[in-house]
């Protein structure tokens, strides 16, 4: 297994602290992550898997795990308990001894005031699949170069990567049990045909600013639907939504959002077209979605201080990625062909002097991908 660099953080966290949130898609080595940590260091632990309707239905009395004296609690897929609220209050007032690790492969439902503490005390430790940072630390550098055009086409989650040959089968599988199987059992997904078509007009759409009301109408939903269809599945680590930039400037979009999938093998999985680059005609999208969503993993991972935008007017002119700081203002432009010149749009350099402004090719995305700055 490629090692994760939140591996120590995750590590220096337990010994400190009554209680971590690890979140991130399933299927990322999340919970073997923290198996590795547990096992190094010897400690006990005591291992809940809520998936399992028994087990939650054991959990509904809290006392038991008021009564467990192991060094740490493990509640797996804790998305799913009822109650889970109210437990976390229990192991914050020291009514659970155990330091408790709450592991959630979706966004859990309790209060946003805490979620936002736990994130501000540093104590949210996210697991994506496996970053370009890692890969390249693994692989090399160059050999993660050659594997580039393999990474676009069919994404970097663990088992893809160890084995290419059933990638494709592989990323089905993965559409079929994240997306349907546990998103249906309690969030009442019960049109999944109208909800494929929607993620395929999404896949197609990668980088363009979606209008709810025109999904809506090609896949027969109501705008609510799709946009809570959505919400589900950014809270389920599967998509990456950004808001446009705007300062009131003339012609800025305003309201408007981006969707960007986690992972391009499962956005190429939903439009079923594994065919390789040269001979496809959807590069610019496979890339702005690959450096984008990349940088979001890396921005998140190392809880880095950034707001993120992409930024377009009603004449079409855009920059597809904004990133902001206290110091800093950087906007870039995404293409695929190295060797083409690609102009910053003069409305953007007028209004905004101030930005840094890159494009990102084949030449130039490594520093992207990796800084921290």
């Amino acid at each position: 297994m490629i090692p994760r660099i939140q591996k120590e953080r995750l590590q220096q966290q337990l010994k400190g602290n009554k209680l971590i949130l690890l979140t991130g898609p399933k299927h990322v080595g999340k919970m073997m992550m923290l198996e590795e940590v547990i096992v190094e260091n010897n400690w006990t632990k005591s291992h809940f898997n809520c998936d399992d309707k028994k087990i939650r239905k054991s959990l509904e009395d809290r006392s038991s795990l008021i009564k467990i004296t192991t060094e740490f609690l493990v509640l797996e897929e804790a998305q799913y308990l009822g109650n889970l609220q109210e437990i976390l209050e229990d192991v914050l007032s020291g009514e659970v001894q155990s330091t408790t690790i709450v592991c959630c492969s979706f966004m859990p439902k309790v209060d946003e005031i805490l979620l936002e503490a736990l994130r501000l005390e540093g104590l949210e430790v996210t697991v994506f699949a496996p970053s370009f940072y890692e890969s390249a630390k693994y692989f090399g550098l160059p050999e993660e170069e050659k594997l580039l055009e393999e990474r676009l086409i069919y994404g970097n989650y663990p088992r893809v990567l160890v084995d290419i040959e059933h990638a494709e089968l592989t990323l089905r599988e993965l559409i079929q049990e994240v997306i349907f199987t546990n998103l249906g059992a309690n969030d009442r997904i019960n049109k999944e045909d109208k909800m494929m078509r929607m993620l395929q007009i999404l896949a197609f759409r990668v980088g363009d600013a979606v209008s709810y009301n025109e999904v809506a109408e090609k896949v027969g939903l109501d705008n609510e639907t799709v946009e809570r269809y959505i919400d589900l599945l950014v809270d389920a680590f599967i998509l990456i939504r950004l808001p446009s930039y705007h300062t009131g400037q003339r012609y800025e979009l305003k309201k408007s959002q981006v969707i960007y999938f986690a992972d391009n093998g499962i956005r190429n999985a939903l439009i079923s077209n594994f065919n390789p680059t040269f001979l496809r005609n959807d590069m610019n999208e496979l890339w702005r979605n690959y450096v984008i969503s990349e940088r979001i993993k890396w921005i998140r991972m190392n809880q880095l201080d950034k707001k993120i935008y992409f930024w377009k007017t009603h004449t079409y002119q855009q920059m597809d990625f904004l990133e902001l700081d206290e110091s800093s203002f950087r906007a870039y432009k995404t293409d695929w062909e190295k060797r083409k010149k690609i102009k910053v749009p003069t409305a953007f350099s007028q209004a905004y002097p101030e930005a840094k402004t890159s494009i990102l090719n084949r030449s130039t995305y490594w520093t992207f991908l990796t800084s921290k700055k």
